[in-house]
């Protein structure tokens, strides 16, 4: 059975259909419906495993974590990390201080090249290093240097202080609706340089505790969901099965308000923050909720009253 398309206004009706036809409650109907589509807006908003959906599986969860920790490791860059080239840091502290006429920033970095013992591949570049004439090789680096990419960082040369600053700044949504970076905007081989990789590690871990904040609040619609008077088939609605990152955020992102009467039932649920920077309207959400929720009413049809609902079924005359 492919995927049903249906407007809020169709599904409504299908819905209404469907528990005259079964005998159930409308208060009930639609208050195990809500669960269910809550449930389904969990499994389509990102972040997904690959290849996408199980949105609210533990593979979900690290998938959004990894693509935290490679982002951000896009934008910086640890001053203790040996895994750096020290050669081309210091060419680039050079380089800096020298094309921005700072004496004190280019003869620290000139000794600290001469004192590690580096050369490079360009001969020029070796020769300003190695020259003990310090004026000279300053004015040297000067032409040398106004001539190639080196690029100063909104902070200098210096350390960041305020990384989530940056990280803000350099996220951007793209037409699939994915976090991109802009990437090679720092001073550091294109990134921004950081005091420590304990620093770094730590706010890695800190961004990574928002995974699944933008699911929370179909989360909190679930269990917030009113107990209907009676039960006409067992069930979680939409509770079982849902990893521990998208219940940790009691109270984000939920909206809900119902009323029933003996024919009729209305709920209005959504998640507020569901859809910040279009997440969710990019990867048409909505779309594959309502969808699921036609092809569960179908199928639900079948199992109860023994008929075969095919895909032209038409849920105004049954």
């Amino acid at each position: 059975m492919g995927l049903r398309k249906a407007t809020a206004e169709e599904f409504g009706i299908a819905l209404r259909h469907f528990s005259k036809t079964v005998g159930w409650s409308m208060e009930f109907t639609a208050i195990r419906e809500a669960g269910l589509m809550s449930r389904d807006s969990i499994t389509f908003t990102p972040p997904l495993v690959s290849g996408g959906g199980r949105g609210e599986t533990k593979q979900a969860e690290l998938t959004g974590k990894a693509a935290v920790e490679r982002d951000i490791r896009s934008i910086f860059t640890a001053e203790n990390d040996r895994t750096r080239s020290p050669a081309a840091i210091l060419l680039n502290r050079m380089g800096i201080a020298a094309k921005y006429r700072n004496w004190t920033d280019f003869n620290k970095a000139k000794k600290e090249i001469v004192a590690a013992g580096i050369t490079f591949d360009s001969v020029l570049t070796n020769k300003i290093a190695q020259d003990a004439d310090t004026t000279r090789s300053f004015k040297k680096a000067q032409n040398y240097f106004n001539q190639i990419q080196v690029k100063m960082s909104d902070y200098g040369s210096q350390v960041v202080v305020d990384m989530k600053y940056i990280h803000d700044r350099l996220k951007y949504q793209n037409r699939q609706g994915r976090t991109k970076i802009i990437k090679h905007q720092g001073d550091q081989k294109g990134r921004y340089l950081v005091s420590s990789k304990a620093e770094l590690n730590n706010y890695i871990k800190l961004q990574q505790t928002q995974v699944g904040k933008l699911k929370a609040g179909w989360w909190n619609v679930i269990v917030s969901l009113p107990e209907p008077s009676v039960r006409y088939k067992a069930g979680d609605w939409g509770k079982k099965g849902v990893a521990g990152y998208v219940k940790k955020f009691p109270g984000v992102g939920c909206y809900l308000t119902f009323k029933f009467s003996e024919n009729n039932a209305e709920i209005i649920f959504a998640n507020p923050i569901g859809d910040n920077d279009g997440v969710s309207s990019f990867f048409h959400v909505q779309e594959l909720v309502y969808g699921q929720a036609m092809n569960r009413i179908a199928m639900d049809l079948q199992q109860l009253l023994g008929r075969n609902i095919d895909e032209s079924f038409d849920f105004d005359n049954f």
